[in-house]
Formats: C-alpha cells, sequence, structure tokens
C-alpha cells in the first residue's frame, strides 16, 4: 500500500511538472460584430493563443452595446470602430489608451438596376443626398452600432437629418449587420456596410457595391480598461495582446487575412 501511494504521488508529481498546463491564460472581448462575422478572430485567436499563451473570448455585439459592456466591467479589451464613441468612453476614465490598428472600407451596397445611378462627385455623402433625392428605399441598422453611427453621420455631413425621413423609404430594422443586408436585398434598397461584413455575406442576390469610399476608411481600434475602474480586469493580459496585435507580427497575420481572394483589413 505504501509503496503503491508512493509511486501515485509520484505520477502525480511528474504531472505538474511536465505537463502543461490545462488553463491558458485568457481575456474577454468586447467586439464589433464585423470582426466575429468575417471570420477575423478565427483567424487570428489559434495564433495569439499559440504564440503569447493568451486566449481570447470574444463577446460580439455592436460597437454602442461593447462600449456599454465595458463600463459595466465586463470585458478586458475593447475591440470597436467607431472613433467618437471611443475617444468619449476614454473620458469617461473606463478607458486607459486607445490605438488604432487597422482599416477597412465603407460600401454602400444597392440593387444591381439602380446602383449605378450613384453618380457622386466628392465623397460618399454625395451618394447619400442622391438616395434622399430620388427616395430609394435605404435601409438602417438602428442600432447604435459603428455602422449606424457612421451612416447618421454621413446623412449629417450631407445636411439630412433621417429623424425627419419618411419611413416609406427609410427603414430602421434595429439589428446587426447580416439582418440589415438581408432585408436590403430581399427590398432591393441600399444599406451601408463594411468591406469584411459583405465580402463574407453569402446571400447577395442581385445587389451590388454601389459605392465604396476611398477616402474615409472604417478604422478599428484596440482600447484597454482602467483597472482603477474595473480592479478584476486582466490589464496585463490585455496590453500583451495589444503588444503583439500592433507588432510587426501581428500587422503581417492583419495582411494575410482574405475573404474569397479579397483583402479586407490593411493594418495602421
Amino acid at each position: 500500500m505504501v509503496k503503491l501511494l508512493t509511486n501515485l504521488l509520484t505520477l502525480i508529481v511528474i504531472a505538474i511538472v511536465y505537463l502543461p498546463p490545462t488553463f491558458a491564460k485568457s481575456i474577454i472581448v468586447q467586439s464589433s460584430t464585423s470582426l466575429k462575422n468575417s471570420g477575423f478572430y478565427q483567424h487570428v485567436i489559434p495564433v495569439i493563443k499559440n504564440e503569447i499563451g493568451i486566449d481570447l473570448h470574444v463577446v460580439a455585439v455592436g460597437t454602442g452595446q461593447a462600449i456599454k459592456n465595458a463600463l459595466n466591467c465586463d470585458g478586458d479589451l475593447l475591440i470597436t470602430h467607431a472613433k467618437e464613441a471611443e475617444l468619449a468612453f476614454l473620458k469617461t476614465g473606463f478607458g486607459l489608451k486607445r490605438l488604432e490598428l487597422m482599416y477597412s472600407h465603407w460600401l454602400i451596397i444597392g440593387p444591381e438596376d439602380t446602383a449605378n445611378s450613384l453618380t457622386v462627385k466628392n465623397d460618399i455623402s454625395d451618394a447619400f443626398y442622391l438616395i434622399f433625392s430620388k427616395k430609394h428605399k435605404f435601409v438602417s441598422r438602428g442600432d447604435n452600432s459603428g455602422t449606424h453611427m457612421r451612416e447618421i453621420k454621413l446623412w449629417k455631413k450631407a445636411g439630412l437629418n433621417p429623424k425627419t425621413f419618411s419611413t416609406k423609404w427609410y427603414l430602421e430594422v434595429g439589428s446587426g449587420q447580416g439582418a440589415t443586408l438581408n432585408t436590403s436585398i430581399q427590398l432591393e434598397a441600399f444599406t451601408l456596410t463594411d468591406s469584411a461584413t459583405w465580402f463574407s455575406f453569402q446571400n447577395k442576390g442581385n445587389a451590388q457595391i454601389a459605392y465604396k469610399d476611398e477616402k474615409n476608411f472604417n478604422v478599428y481600434s484596440l482600447t484597454t480598461i482602467n483597472s482603477k475602474k474595473c480592479p478584476n480586469i486582466k490589464l496585463n493580459e490585455s496590453e500583451e495582446v495589444v503588444d503583439f496585435l500592433t507588432s510587426k507580427r501581428g500587422k503581417a497575420l492583419i495582411s494575410s487575412f482574405s475573404i474569397n481572394g479579397e483583402l479586407v483589413f490593411f493594418p495602421l
């Protein structure tokens, strides 16, 4: 019996010393939906876990909701795409540091037969004005996401207020980008989306890119959380992930991600 116990203890010690840890370090990332839906996280998470030993658990919601979650200390790192909202988050004291990571492009998607009618002279806001003037159907996410914030900003730049629009042609779905695209395609309407979501979207129907914004990029940023406001967050691990993603290795990883042969994210 004594010998059996001795052998058992020896095996336990060997297991503790030589076997890899069962649980890796991990953080919770509050993120915009496009990065998850496009497959970007499937591309980077295994590499991050393998190379720096940190696993990312992603909560994919609209940017507005992601920031609300961070204000409740329900996350260790923010990855979002709405600069003004991110800067406002920093001013609350909950955000610690914001770094711009990469960008994709904003696209206006529309039905094939009218998409070519959006002749733009200066920038994307011209296209929004044309949609308004011709009363083409437009589907808005209406969910306070980064894409919705961008859309509202573009209406404003065009000198228009969507709160005054008729619901006969301006429709708010209050949902994610996939549902918004599905609705716009079914109704043969226009909508705003990011290039990563569009290239990964399967149900395109007869819709096509009506306009690609080459001047104003869809910028994704990393924002760490202030441990003085949220004592239980994993700041050290979050900073390791930020350092990795903004390093040469991280930038190369971002640049190597493609969807159906299309490069969609470009490191900053």
